[in-house]
């Protein structure tokens, strides 16, 4: 695997690119049936007006600020059974029940073509840590017609990596929702994940916890990209605090090749870690394939320390119904340094528009560690999920399964193993 990462990363920069471009057991199907389209950051429309039904104008007659707000509702309440053959007394189903609720509040607010400013405010409970949150509160500054630049508290994400990326791919390290865990919860998987061998596919993961300021420059058939991050108190942060990213994308013969890289805040000892990359993408006969080689820097920023491949092909077959969706990645990891590597997947698929109404949906999912890094096992995860809308009005009936395993020994003798039964109520609304 070695030598097919280094061919990869000579091939994608020989070609030059770049871009960015809980308990309950609910299975989530926004992934799989997306629409095919690169991940890249974000970008403001440029000629995006509110009309005057969406605004609220404040001021005198010569000066105003076209205001506008949106939300987004959602509430789960349900059952879930958990048998777990390490501490589940008499070997028995652990009954629970379960009730979540978020609201969403999103604002823009744009004074002219070029300047605007975005935020997003929740509101969770149960609460985990911060019952009211403001995640997002940002500006997009368009200079010249041509010059991006964004700033703020904003989630960016580069790469075209789609399980093995965001909490898709933390699930197998956590028993609940991403989305709901803590900062420090979150930290301690990333460091999880770090020890197993693997590195972020996206390698600003952490940008929603930080400040940013992004610029981006379109050229020719591609676009230059360049960030600043800072996750700190201090007014007046010293260089070693800030981390910074660069990116390149280039579009040819309809393919789409990326180069990127990425310096982490200095650590208390040794030197400042640095990681690397490139990928391509490219639809053929509706497929989406994609390829990712990133790499790790030593100390002395001679050599890669540690390294990983990730490739997989997404197809969405949407000719005639049900529409069938099917997702597969396989990631290797290499650590250099102790000559051990490590190797996963992950395979996602769908059925949707089932039924005489078409309000029926099935999915699967499953991650399995083949290989670890730091043990001599196999883990996994699979989910089943059934999705049923219109028994009531704005809701969707959530069932399915989840089974966790562990191996412990290759004689499949000591085994860890937990299984769990659920079923939901959800209920939606956009306003």
């Amino acid at each position: 695997m070695k030598q097919i990462f280094f061919i990869a990363v000579f091939f994608f920069c020989v070609s030059l690119g770049f871009s960015q471009a809980e308990d309950d057991i609910s299975f989530d199907d926004d992934l799989l049936f997306s629409e095919s389209e690169d991940i890249v950051v974000e970008q403001s429309d440029a000629s995006e007006y509110v009309s005057s039904k969406q605004t609220l104008k404040i001021g005198t007659s010569e000066y105003f600020i076209p205001l506008k707000f949106t939300g987004h509702f959602e509430s789960d309440f349900g059952y879930y059974g958990t048998k777990h053959n390490q501490n589940s007394e008499n070997n028995e189903f652990k009954n629970s029940v379960y009730f979540d609720l978020a609201n969403y509040i999103y604002f823009m607010a744009r004074l002219d073509k070029t300047l605007s400013v975005r935020g997003t405010t929740s509101v969770k409970f149960p609460p985990k840590k911060d019952s009211i949150k403001l995640d997002e509160l940002y500006f997009d500054y368009l200079i010249w017609d041509r010059i991006y630049i964004t700033a703020g508290k904003k989630e960016t994400t580069w790469g075209y990596t789609r399980l093995f990326s965001g909490e898709n791919a933390y699930s197998l390290y956590t028993d609940t929702d991403y989305e709901k865990l803590t900062e420090e919860e979150k930290e301690q998987i990333r460091q999880t994940i770090e020890k197993q061998g693997y590195l972020y596919t996206n390698i600003l993961s952490d940008s929603s916890d930080t400040v940013s300021g992004l610029l981006r420059i379109p050229f020719w058939t591609g676009t230059l990209s360049g960030i600043i991050l800072y996750n700190g108190t201090s007014t007046e942060p010293e260089f070693e605090d800030i981390s910074t990213a660069g990116s390149l994308e280039m579009t040819f013969f309809h393919t789409t090749f990326n180069i990127f890289g990425r310096k982490n805040p200095k650590p208390e000892t040794g030197s400042t870690p640095v990681t690397i990359g490139a990928e391509a993408k490219r639809t053929v006969f509706g497929t989406d394939l994609y390829f990712q080689g990133i790499g790790k820097l030593a100390d002395d920023h001679r050599d890669i320390s540690k390294y990983v491949f990730t490739g997989g092909f997404y197809h969405l077959w949407d000719g005639r119904d049900p529409n069938f969706g099917l997702n597969f990645e396989f990631q290797d990891s290499y650590n250099k340094e102790l000559e051990k590597n490590s190797c996963r997947i992950y395979l996602d698929m769908g059925l949707k528009r089932l039924g005489k109404n078409k309000d029926m949906k099935l999915g699967l999912q499953w991650q399995h560690i083949i290989k670890s890094e730091t043990e001599d096992d196999k883990s996994g995860l699979v989910k089943f999920g059934f999705i049923k809308s219109g028994l009531f009005p704005n809701a969707e009936w959530n069932t399915g399964i989840e089974v966790r395993y562990h191996q412990i020994d290759a004689n499949y003798e000591n085994k860890i193993y937990m299984i769990r039964l659920g079923s939901s109520i959800q209920v939606k609304m956009d306003y």
